[in-house]
């Protein structure tokens, strides 16, 4: 049933481990089986093991994954945020959670706008998720002293009106944790088991640290590290065994997911990163799968016709695109809205034919992103097909681009590995 890395992981006897999981590797059935195993031996107990994943979606799986196994629902599984609300309305008394509700993304710009109405010309047209991103770097680079004044007055704003967002839930939480109160709650909870790792920033790292956890067991792929807007950094997975030195590391090197040509073009954007832990990828199943470069001139086919073009590839087949502007466009010209993601809304997920829109959607500011990340969010598009894969590239290229730097590795390097491109296709 289990592979020889699974079941190594899962008799592991070591107190913290790191698993290093690639792509499609079976990381959540290794977790369960891990679970599985310390229910036999007794060893860790249910009610004293906390289990977080990175969303609601990932939680439920687990939970039903560990329901269809028949394992004990004693089990804490939610999100990071989750539980940090949860212990603090339970085991802190200097604030009244009760009181207090989660900000809507809706409301949250309506009073920004508000809060930056006299800086409305020097901030022009630019969205104010854009403005704040990243810790606020665009409005910084305006003037630092508005950046200033906006967070205090928005941070007022919360506290009198009684909400709080995601991360003032982390940065309490992590102030709760050097209270005298939160003792009982560390006491509480023996072992940890954290899925997608490497979407963890540096507070929660910090604060797994201190509770001080006697089991820890994470699980992650930097090469899958793509939440940089939100404040992640796979700077936490990277540097695990630094923070834990007695941690063991294994590694899920086989990918149960794709066919060959498919994992060997997925692994292509990753190869040129610097900062990544190095892993080899195998594939399980034998078959070799299809993959097509499509080149598409803009001005002379319409979006509408090339869809009609692949649904002859596959009428299932599934576009994943860099922005939601990119995914509207391709909504607004037939394509039904459970058959478009944008990347970020599909890592997680597989299907059996992708198409990886790189002809639009991705920056033109070479200067103010990060490039590295840029590639995993790639690799994570293409490494969700699981039989056919197929990149939509600019046939004209403008070298200011992002997306057409991708084109033109793409068709460089396919021109290397093939040198004939009878699969090629010209739009």
């Amino acid at each position: 049933m289990w592979s020889v890395e699974q079941n190594t992981i899962i008799q592991s006897q070591y107190p913290i481990i790191q698993v290093i999981a690639g792509a499609g590797s079976g990381k959540t059935a290794t977790m369960i089986g891990l679970l599985e195993r310390r229910e036999i031996l007794n060893q860790i107990l249910a009610e004293e093991t906390l289990i977080v994943t990175f969303t609601k979606k990932a939680t439920n799986e687990f939970k039903e994954r560990c329901l269809k196994k028949g394992l004990s629902n004693q089990y804490h599984i939610s999100t990071f945020h989750s539980f940090c609300y949860s212990s603090l309305k339970k085991w802190n008394q200097t604030k009244n959670w009760s009181e207090y509700k989660l900000l809507s993304e809706s409301k949250k710009w309506e009073i920004t706008k508000q809060l930056l109405n006299d800086y409305k010309n020097k901030i022009g047209g630019v969205p104010f998720p854009i403005v704040l991103a990243n810790r606020g770097t665009y409005l910084r680079s305006l003037s630092e002293e508005v950046y200033e004044k906006y967070i205090n007055s928005f941070q007022i704003w919360k506290k009198e009106n009684h909400y709080f967002e995601f991360d003032d839930l982390i940065s309490d939480f992590l102030n709760f944790l050097e209270s005298e109160e939160s003792i009982p709650m560390k006491k509480k909870w023996r072992s940890l088991i954290i899925d997608e790792f490497q979407d963890t920033d540096e507070t929660q790292l910090e604060i797994i640290k201190r509770m001080k956890f006697e089991w820890i067991t994470v699980v992650g792929d930097d090469w899958q590290a793509i939440y940089g807007f939100r404040g992640a950094t796979p700077k936490p997975f990277l540097e695990f065994p630094i923070h834990f030195p007695d941690a063991k590391q294994y590694k899920l090197s086989t990918n149960y997911r794709s066919t060959k040509t498919i994992i060997k073009k997925s692994l292509f954007p990753i190869g040129h990163n610097k900062i990544k832990i190095p892993k080899e990828t195998f594939s399980f199943r034998n078959q070799n799968g299809t993959f097509q470069l499509l080149k598409f001139k803009e001005k002379e086919m319409s979006l509408s016709s090339l869809w009609k073009t692949l649904q002859s590839i596959d009428p299932n087949i599934i576009l994943l695109t860099r922005s939601n502007f990119r995914k509207q466009e391709w909504i607004q010209v037939g394509v039904p809205i459970n058959q478009v993601l944008t990347i970020h809304s599909a890592k997680g997920l597989e299907f059996k034919t992708v198409l990886v829109d790189i002809s639009q959607g991705w920056s033109r500011n070479l200067h103010s992103i990060d490039i590295e990340e840029e590639r995993r969010i790639l690799y994570v598009a293409l490494s969700r097909a699981k039989d056919n894969l197929v990149v939509l590239i600019n046939a004209v290229s403008d070298p200011k681009s992002l997306c057409d730097q991708f084109s033109e590795d793409f068709s460089l390097w396919n021109k290397i590995r093939n040198r004939t491109l009878r699969w090629t296709r010209l739009w």
